[in-house]
């Protein structure tokens, strides 16, 4: 998915709630790593390792604290380890971070409930903390100790002699005493430059283990961020079905905007739908909310693709060889292309993905700005062409759309026209504009039902827009 669909769908947005605590845990949630068909069991996997870890944050909650204290201290070292590879030199800092790694590894092993349940594990790398703390003084800093080299401690020792002579001599001896001390600290630098190349190279084999380590911590910190957002959303682990089968999704929810909505005082209302193989047409009055809809039903989606629990109570998905989203919303600026040239380049080339390999292509209202009469044909084709595929095409439009097999009609039930009819009648004048919309927004019926496709578009628009208070004129001619 470009950077302009994960934008448009809020998947981003969603994914803020996602908390990784270290750089590797990031770098992995950054990809978005997308499971399709052939990636299966890796999928299912992930999966079982978010449920594990969902489960055992409820019950366990001070050793995920545990754990999670130690993984804000990982670093990025992969410069460091890098060099290591090619056996590069490595300076003071470097061995510090490798030191202070290596401890945390061994924190981190002690918390074995937690990895198991995370379908991971640490390799034990004892002999790198030997080297990096030959005295077992578990401190959490580095130094060259005397104990690598002879050499080194009887240059520093005789340092140190010289250094108390010139706390004692006299001005016309400082001269000779400051040369033998220059040449005793260059003596001592060549020799540490010794001892962290034999540091360097005792390490390098290490390097393989060393990555591993924290590819697993990343992989940990993801899935344990994972989870925290499964137990937020109140998602449980979807069903994986296979490519073919009907597609459930029971109380799904789009949470950037429930947030949203709440924080305004307004109610999120769930939706539930099936999805088979196939053309699938959505409709519904405008303020219906037949947008909020696809976006969130494309947002669950791509999150069980991606590895997460999808916001919804249920959900039984057949894997999809891709997932394309698009809005009446096109960035057509900078490809100098006009509305409809952009719309159908995007079109092009999901029908020619979609003969190729099993997919979703979910449309919002295309051909918005295109004269009605030929909108409704492009429209049509595009109904026709992918019923008969073995993918979905998910299209909402106010246009008429064709029925036939592999046609399938849902709705937004929207304003029940009995409703509307109370608010307009016992609502009374002199409600500002804000409080209008809300009596309205409090009414709609979000839910989704399955239509004939011969059913007219729905109707109440031009009540609204009298009690809305529309120009007189206006709705004069509106009437005639």
């Amino acid at each position: 998915m470009s950077r302009q669909d994960r934008e448009r769908l809020g998947l981003n947005q969603a994914l803020e709630a996602c908390l990784c605590l270290t750089p590797q845990g990031r770098r992995l949630k950054a990809k978005h790593s997308y499971h399709g068909p052939e990636s299966r069991s890796l999928l299912e996997t992930e999966l079982a390792a978010v449920e594990n870890l969902a489960a055992f944050i409820k019950h366990h909650p001070a050793a995920v604290r545990q754990a999670e204290i130690l993984l804000r201290s990982f670093k990025d070292l992969r410069g460091t380890l890098a060099g290591l590879a090619r056996n590069r030199l490595l300076d003071l800092a470097e061995l510090f971070e490798i030191k202070e790694a290596v401890a945390l590894f061994h924190s981190l092993m002690k918390e074995s409930a937690l990895l198991d349940k995370a379908g991971l594990s640490l390799t034990a790398v004892r002999e790198v903390e030997v080297l990096l703390d030959p005295r077992s003084l578990q401190t959490s800093g580095f130094y060259l100790y005397d104990d690598y080299s002879t050499a080194l401690a009887s240059l520093r020792k005789e340092r140190r002699l010289i250094e108390e002579k010139l706390e004692e001599a006299g001005e016309a001896d400082r001269p000779a005493l400051l040369v033998q001390r220059r040449d005793l600290v260059d003596r001592e630098a060549a020799e540490e430059a010794l001892v962290r190349r034999n540091l360097s190279d005792s390490i390098s084999p290490w390097h393989k283990e060393l990555e591993s380590n924290f590819e697993t911590v990343g992989l940990l910190d993801f899935r344990l961020a994972k989870a925290h957002l499964a137990l937020a959303w109140g998602a449980s682990r979807p069903d994986l079905l296979d490519q073919g089968s009907v597609l459930v999704l029971e109380g799904f929810h789009h949470p950037v905007i429930s947030e949203h909505l709440v924080s305004r005082g307004a109610v999120y209302q769930r939706q539930t739908l099936t999805l088979a193989p196939g053309t699938t047409v959505l409709t519904g009055a405008n303020m219906g909310g037949k947008s909020v809809a696809l976006k969130a039903m494309t947002l669950s989606l791509i999150l069980v693709h991606l590895g997460y629990f999808p916001p919804a109570e249920y959900a039984a998905v057949p894997l999809f060889d891709f997932i394309s989203y698009s809005s009446d919303y096109l960035d057509t600026t900078r490809r100098g292309l006009s509305t409809l040239a952009a719309e159908l380049v995007r079109i092009r080339e999901d029908a020619r993905l979609a003969r190729e390999k099993v997919g979703l292509t979910v449309i919002d209202e295309p051909f918005r700005g295109t004269n009605p009469e030929e909108a409704g044909a492009l429209i049509g084709a595009l109904c026709r062409f992918y019923a008969g595929l073995a993918g979905s095409l998910v299209l909402a439009t106010h246009y008429r759309t064709p029925q036939g097999q592999g046609i399938r009609h849902l709705r937004l039930a929207g304003l029940v026209k009995a409703d509307l009819e109370e608010i307009i009648e016992g609502s009374g004048t002199g409600l500002g504009d804000d409080e209008a919309i809300r009596r309205i927004e409090s009414l709609m019926d979000y839910s989704i039902e399955a239509v004939d496709g011969s059913a007219g578009p729905p109707d109440g628009a031009i009540r609204l827009a009298r009690w809305l208070g529309l120009d007189g004129t206006i709705l004069e001619h509106l009437e005639d």
